[in-house]
């Protein structure tokens, strides 16, 4: 979901205030969006909304991988908030290059019978602060105030494992769930859930991602550890419901 709780690496990404997008939240359009501006009702102009992305170092992660399974739970009920925060048709987007690594992994588990679905990519800072109001508490989600996740770049995704015939397998939590057992070392006694994690995990590390230790489903591209992504708000690719300070 975030690499909100990665307080050791969270400077590395979000400490550049020479890029202007990535403004702390008292900066320009680093202003912080209450729950309430959110519209996700609103109509989606996806063309629009593509093309500003592609302007902005994002893709359509459908276009590079045709076939993954896409379920966005926050473009449904089905997440924390208990209500969608994300516009209707919400695209899949990533940075070109982390979208390529994740092409990569699809075809190391295709390989293996297996397969990926995302369950969030890039996610609008507007939405992360949504989120956070809704489960700060958890700790799976870090205050604007600190800085921003690297979903809000695109470089980061969340996702588990599926069969060749798009059934989810067995992992040890849900999406957003049992934050207490949702770390990346399975402690539990389930040798399917183990052997699944194991997979997912070997996969997506030989495509070049690395882990947040709390969360088995989050994925952050290792190649922008060191080299910061700028944040893309939702209102600079007309995002529905989302507007400009």
């Amino acid at each position: 979901m975030t690499s909100d709780s990665w307080r050791s690496l969270r400077l590395i990404f979000f400490g550049f205030a020479a890029l202007s997008s990535c403004a702390s939240p008292q900066q320009g359009h680093g202003t912080l969006y209450a729950s309430s501006t959110l519209d996700a009702s609103r109509p989606l102009n996806s063309s629009r909304t593509l093309e500003l992305a592609r302007e902005r170092g994002l893709v359509d992660v459908r276009k590079v991988i045709p076939g993954i399974t896409i379920d966005l739970r926050y473009a449904t009920a089905d997440n924390i908030t208990g209500h969608s925060i994300y516009p209707p048709h919400m695209p899949c987007l990533l940075r070109t290059e982390t979208a390529e690594k994740l092409k990569r992994a699809q075809a190391i588990l295709q390989a293996q019978g297996y397969g990926l679905r995302i369950w969030d990519a890039y996610r609008p800072p507007e939405a992360q602060e949504t989120l956070h109001k809704a489960g700060g508490s958890t700790g799976m989600f870090l205050s604007p105030n600190a800085g921003w996740s690297r979903h809000c770049g695109g470089i980061a995704v969340d996702l588990t494992l599926v069969d060749a015939q798009g059934n989810q397998q067995r992992m040890p939590t849900g999406f957003d769930q049992d934050f207490a057992h949702a770390g990346i070392n399975y402690r539990g006694s389930d040798p399917v859930v183990a052997q699944n994690l194991r997979i997912l995990q070997a996969a997506m590390k030989q495509a070049g991602f690395i882990q947040l230790e709390s969360e088995w489903w989050h994925f952050d591209d290792a190649e922008y550890l060191n080299n910061p992504q700028p944040i893309v708000y939702g209102w600079r690719i007309a995002l529905p419901g989302m507007s400009p300070p």
